[in-house]
């Protein structure tokens, strides 16, 4: 039975493919038994077998774990002929990187309440041993009526201790920290807080602080001082911000509770309840 057959089956009418990553594509569809529109995340198991076997338990594993405001709520989640494993999730506007795109860049104080919306997910994740390893902007959702939904925990790990080191290199080139790059074993905790500090980079200028088109010259960018566009008046507080979070030293990168209390988000945080 085709896949879109079994899901009407199921109650769920597939309208539109609204996105399509390395590993799995996701459709927005109508859902009878949750009375309103959903996105369901597909994997083939043919297509992309080592990622389901390695990756796949650990995302189930982290979404039966977690709960949040600021993160995507899953639904449910199933298999189609043991070939297909659907995650029906809670269904949003648009992706940051979209936004961003529309609006060529996020102002300051907008760009604040969501980055602090962002940070209070991941302080959740990190305070009950869970690191995404995969922020990135397209994977930060925003719901219609404007709040973050962080989503896509594909390479979300567990860590039981807070001294564990990850030997897997995982994400995206331009979002990756010079320690994941250089494939050396690494605190995914720090590898987080680094990713969000090129997301808030991006959200403030509008252009990633790092090219990733050379591999090799990569590393050597993330060690040179960031270069802001002429064009965009970015604060010194927020530039310092920035550079807090992306120390190439993750030793003197901050944990992600030393972000939350950092003083340039305060009055977004006072703002945003």
């Amino acid at each position: 039975m085709p896949l879109d057959n079994a899901l009407r089956s199921m109650g769920y009418k597939c309208i539109a493919t609204i996105g399509e990553g390395t590993y799995a594509k996701v459709k927005l569809a109508t859902s009878k038994k949750h009375q309103r529109n959903v996105a369901i995340k597909i994997l083939d198991r043919d297509k992309n077998p080592d990622f389901v076997e390695k990756f796949l338990p650990r995302e189930l594993a982290v979404i039966r774990r977690i709960h949040h405001e600021n993160i995507i709520h899953v639904h449910e989640y199933f298999e189609v002929g043991r070939k297909y494993v659907c995650i029906v999730m809670e269904v949003a506007e648009k992706d940051l990187l979209q936004k961003i795109h529309e609006d060529k860049r996020i102002p300051k104080e907008q760009a604040k309440t969501w980055f602090s919306q962002m940070v209070r997910a991941v302080n959740y994740l990190h305070q009950i041993g869970i690191a995404h390893r995969d922020l990135k902007c397209e994977n930060i959702l925003l719901t219609t009526d404007g709040r973050v939904k962080i989503c896509d925990f594909g390479f979300g790990r567990f860590m039981k201790e807070s001294f564990e080191r990850s030997h897997t290199f995982c994400g995206s080139a331009a979002y990756c920290s010079p320690e994941v790059l250089r494939n050396t074993p690494y605190d995914p905790k720090k590898y987080d807080v680094w990713s969000l500090g090129v997301i808030l980079y991006t959200m403030i200028t509008g252009l990633l602080p790092f090219d990733d088109t050379n591999m090799r010259l990569l590393t050597r960018l993330q060690e040179m001082p960031l270069v802001y566009p002429d064009n965009v008046d970015v604060e010194e507080s927020c530039r310092a911000f920035i550079a807090t979070l992306l120390q190439v030293n993750p030793s003197a990168r901050p944990t992600i509770q030393q972000v939350a209390e950092h003083p340039w988000l305060q009055v977004a945080d006072s703002q945003d309840g």
